[in-house]
């Protein structure tokens, strides 16, 4: 048997960190595949067309200045499209003009970003949309090595002289949403270091729409240590069975798990869950709720 074969083995993206961090349940639910199909993409529809335009304009090697706000319309209908064929979810328009709106802010956006990739990005050998399984050895519940693979995808990876750089491209207005996020670039930084042996220079956003459009930060290694520490934590919730409801309930009502969550769903639901050791069913009903309790399945 092969380390990938390992039923232990574990796939680990930052936002599946993100959202065990906020609640274990919420966690648990995603991972055994119960998004909801229909799920509202409205309030991040914007940055996954904005996403799509970049991308295709970088990967034009024939790229014309101006020409990403040409590609915005074409690009909604085309996302869209995509985001209801692979199940991703669908967009609810908000009222009769929240599309002409949402593609007057794409065109912001693209207005604006196309500049900052031709400064950051342009002048040196990048790569866009890097998908990547990266392996790290984590110790299991006994202390014997595991590995857990280190997944994502990164918007921009530039090899500058000197090294790598990360950028991540934010559609946002929040000028403080960097601090939601900061730690996304240091699972990147983290996850590149791990495969190719360079360290990033440095790892930034391109935010067009706010007031500081670019924000970079040097990563000290205090700050991968820490970022190794949240993911070992996780992976050992993860075999321990840890799949408690977070304790307040804020957010809870837009949570795309919440029909399948033990704290609201109806009794009588199935979902099996078990350790890589012990398989076991346990109901929605019984084992969810007693995990949410605090107590044992």
């Amino acid at each position: 048997m092969t380390e990938t074969d390992d039923p232990r083995s574990l796939n680990l993206s930052w936002s599946q960190l993100r959202a065990h961090e906020e609640c274990k349940q919420k966690s648990f639910l995603l991972r055994s595949g119960h998004r909801s199909k229909a799920g509202d993409l409205r309030a991040y529809f914007h940055g996954m067309v904005v996403d799509r335009v970049m991308n295709a304009w970088l990967s034009d090697p024939d790229r014309v200045s101006g020409a990403m706000v040409g590609m915005v319309t074409a690009a909604i209908d085309e996302t869209a499209n995509t985001a209801v064929a692979e199940g991703d979810g669908v967009v609810r328009w908000r009222h009769p003009h929240d599309r002409a709106e949402l593609t007057e802010f794409c065109v912001e956006l693209a207005t604006r970003l196309e500049p900052l990739l031709s400064t950051h990005v342009l002048p040196y050998p990048f790569a866009a949309h890097i998908r990547f399984k990266t392996p790290v050895r984590v110790p299991y519940l006994d202390g014997e090595p595991v590995v857990v693979n280190l997944t994502g995808e990164m918007d921009l990876l530039v090899s500058q002289p000197d090294g790598h750089v990360i950028w991540d491209l934010k559609c946002t207005r929040d000028d403080q949403y960097w601090r939601k996020v900061l730690g996304q670039l240091i699972f990147y930084d983290v996850a590149d270091f791990l495969a190719t042996g360079v360290r990033t220079v440095k790892v930034g956003l391109l935010q067009p729409t706010c007031k500081q459009p670019v924000l970079e930060w040097m990563l000290t290694d205090e700050l991968r240590r820490g970022m190794q520490a949240r993911i070992i934590a996780m992976a050992r919730d993860i075999w321990a069975q840890e799949v408690a409801c977070k304790a307040d309930t804020h957010g809870c009502t837009y949570c795309v798990v919440r029909h399948a969550c033990a704290r609201y769903a109806a009794t009588g639901n199935r979902i099996p869950f078990s350790t890589p050791t012990t398989p076991r069913p346990s109901t929605l009903a019984e084992g969810l709720r007693a995990q949410a309790a605090g107590g044992s399945p």
